[in-house]
């Protein structure tokens, strides 16, 4: 049953996230608050001398990374797909062709 499940989800699943504006926003506030929970948790730990609170610390500072990791993914896809129309634009201006340049400049997204 769980094969058949992970089989299913992995078609679903894709890494880097892909560029959206609901992927942006779930990152940008992932990435803070895992990042202050995970503070709050490991100071918790150091205090308490459990192994529990390091564990979920270590898991927060995982979910942190992640998080990090993925906004600078999207950022460079975003940044990357700018300069390609940004080429293409001007590759369009240098052969004459006048419909391209009624489009406006490209702003990224």
């Amino acid at each position: 049953m769980l094969a058949e499940l992970l089989g299913r989800l992995a078609g679903r699943i894709t890494w880097p996230p892909p560029d959206t504006d609901r992927n942006r926003f779930l990152f940008r506030l992932t990435f803070p608050l895992a990042a202050l929970a995970a503070a709050y948790v490991l100071t918790f730990a150091l205090v308490s001398d459990g192994w529990l609170p390091y564990l979920v610390a270590v898991i927060l500072l995982m979910i942190t990374g992640i998080s990090g990791i993925g906004l600078l993914l999207m950022r460079a896809h975003r940044q990357e797909v700018a300069a390609a129309e940004a080429a293409e634009l001007a590759r369009v201006d240098g052969s004459g062709s006048t419909s391209a340049a009624r489009q406006g400049p490209v702003t990224p997204r």
